[in-house]
């Protein structure tokens, strides 16, 4: 049931299907829904007034999740879900883009941190406000979630996942090092300790970053440590603060001295993306790895997947433990079919089922600790309950406090010519902890890139 669209058939289908979901929305309010209709009251409970034959997701692969909650969503409200999914991001990204291009219909998407804004300003996404129960779901949103959801005062979307970058050490190799229960507090103490471990012979490389050149892995690696010195990579205008004496010279400079003057970092790690990396740390041979990920303490401590399970500990960013985070969105389609059939679904994958569970989020949470969106799931008793079993929970919660959004430090990521300018950085910095290059010739090139990029 592809169809070729309009822009005023479009315009025209948008407004009747905004204007049915406020009158329904209205007619609860008023009460002239029979208040007992629903298992639990509220807009994830409430059929719309429309009818559709089917409702589709553009989505990449994560396990079984689609297909439980597609099967959950068709047994609550009778229409068939078509799931639309593709193996990995890439090739998700590249779908929905030649769907949206041949005008299929597109119901709800996710999109990870690249794209939100391109989808945004190509007329892919549609902004979500004025659909029924959407302040709840703002109030319950954490501030970092509904930080990055916002865009011109409108919402975009209902949140997938957060993500914070911190370390991770390998308790037991700290102790034999002399460091008991005493990771680092500072840039300066991790060098120190590393260097003692690997004097020592306690390990030849203490340090294992994840530095392999991609979209987020050695981008992120850097950004994180520019974040916790206080610095940017770009000012809010799209100024580039990378010049002499910057912050971000300053952490490039010893991100390469950990490989080449102290020679504690192990230079495996410029071939490795996160979960590769998180495999190698899991051999036991290191004391640190970072910068990655919140949610891998679950394969470090996973008895089924690691032999350092129980070793493993979570540790933020030295100093002040301020860090870089991030959250990955559900979205409306402009293309959509029928937006009060979208927003049913949409809640579904980032929202509230039919029962008024956040389904989805917790489970999510339970069985991948990926973080939640919403304060609730974040902070509820059940998921403590889980966490606890893998990571200290008021430790994970607390580098998510200090955490900022990767929008305040790379403004530059929602530019159109960004992912361009991200091709050139992974080079200019591969060079430089090779050694190839210095850490002012690297940030130089880099701000050259950026007309580079745009042309």
């Amino acid at each position: 049931m592809n169809k070729v669209k309009t822009s005023a058939e479009d315009v025209l289908l948008a407004r009747r299907h905004f204007l049915g979901a406020a009158a329904a929305a209205a007619a609860l309010g008023a009460g002239l829904v029979p208040r007992g209709a629903f298992a639990q009251e509220g807009a994830w409970s409430l059929r719309p007034g429309s009818e559709v034959d089917r409702i589709n997701f553009v989505v990449w692969q994560f396990g079984n999740i689609y297909d439980e909650i597609a099967a959950q969503f068709e047994a609550d409200w009778g229409v068939p879900v078509e799931k639309i999914i593709e193996p990995n991001i890439d090739p998700q990204i590249a779908k929905l883009t030649s769907m949206y291009a041949a005008g299929e219909d597109i119901d709800v998407l996710v999109s990870p941190l690249q794209t939100m804004a391109s989808y945004i300003d190509q007329g892919i996404a549609a902004p979500l406000d004025g659909l029924p129960g959407l302040e709840d779901y703002a109030a319950d949103m954490t501030p970092l979630a509904r930080s990055i959801a916002t865009r011109d005062d409108q919402i975009w979307g209902l949140p997938y996942l957060s993500i914070a970058w911190n370390f991770i050490y390998n308790s037991e190799l700290l102790e034999k090092a002399g460091f008991a229960d005493k990771p680092f507090t500072s840039w300066e103490e991790l060098t120190e300790q590393c260097l003692k471990a690997k004097a020592d012979g306690v390990s030849n490389y203490p340090l294992l970053w994840v530095a392999g050149a991609a979209f987020d892995p050695l981008p992120g690696t850097w950004f994180a440590q520019v974040a916790n010195r206080g610095g940017r990579v770009f000012a809010p205008d799209m100024t580039p603060e990378l010049g002499p004496g910057s912050v971000a010279r300053e952490a490039l400079q010893y991100f390469q001295d950990s490989f080449l003057k102290h020679e504690i970092a192990d230079p495996d790690s410029l071939n490795l993306k996160f979960l590769p990396a998180v495999k190698v740390f899991n051999t036991g041979n290191h004391i640190y790895l970072g910068a990655l990920h919140n949610y891998y303490m679950n394969l470090v401590n996973d008895p089924a997947q690691s032999p350092i399970a129980g070793k493993g500990r979570i540790h933020p960013l030295p100093g002040d433990g301020k860090t870089l985070a991030v959250t990955w969105y559900y979205m409306l389609s402009e293309a959509t079919r029928d937006r009060e059939w979208a927003w049913k679904l949409l809640q579904y994958l980032g929202g509230k089922t039919k029962d008024g569970a956040y389904t989805q989020a917790l489970k999510l949470a339970k069985d991948s600790m990926l973080a939640p969106g919403y304060s609730s799931v974040m902070n509820s008793p059940e998921l403590r309950e889980v966490w606890s079993q893998r990571v200290d929970v008021d430790a994970m919660l607390g580098i998510f406090d200090k955490a900022v959004p990767y929008t305040d430090v790379v403004p530059a990521v929602n530019e159109p010519w960004y992912p361009q300018w991200n091709e050139m950085l992974n080079v200019e910095l591969t060079a430089c902890l090779r050694g190839q290059i210095t850490a002012d010739e690297a940030c130089d090139n880099m701000v050259a890139n950026i007309d580079r990029a745009k042309s």
